[in-house]
């Protein structure tokens, strides 16, 4: 149950915290599994990583995948965190739903640019 501290601010209560957590984790494994295949992984001639090989990594349904939980996780993650400075700091109620309004707007239009990006990927042919 949401509680409401000493400035009329709602708090998200265990589940924020708790989610926060949880994608802050996630969020680190994909991230070193990201690095770890796609710079030092190398599988291509001569051992080199190239823009063909990144592409045909890229375009495959598992890394779609994981880019797309990368970006939700880490929207999320961001915004919760930046929420929570913004109820920490602003004391102006009007001023503070404005900002977060706007924080939802910018969060929503990443997502949908981050996911056309990652969808339209195609490998390379030829």
């Amino acid at each position: 149950m949401s509680k409401t501290n000493n400035n009329g601010i709602r708090s998200g209560g265990a589940f924020g915290w708790f989610f926060q957590r949880i994608t802050g984790a996630v969020l680190l494994i994909t991230l070193l599994v990201h690095f770890w295949v796609l710079h030092f992984h190398p599988t291509g001639e001569f051992g080199e990583i190239t823009y063909d090989i990144v592409m045909q990594r890229l375009s495959s349904p598992l890394w779609k995948t994981l880019d797309l939980i990368f970006l939700v996780f880490g929207l999320y993650h961001g915004m919760n965190g930046v929420i929570l400075v913004v109820n920490d700091y602003l004391r102006n109620s009007t001023v503070r739903v404005v900002l977060i309004g706007l924080l939802w707007v910018a969060a929503i239009w990443f997502l949908i640019i981050g996911s056309m990006t990652i969808l339209s990927l195609k490998g390379i042919t030829g």
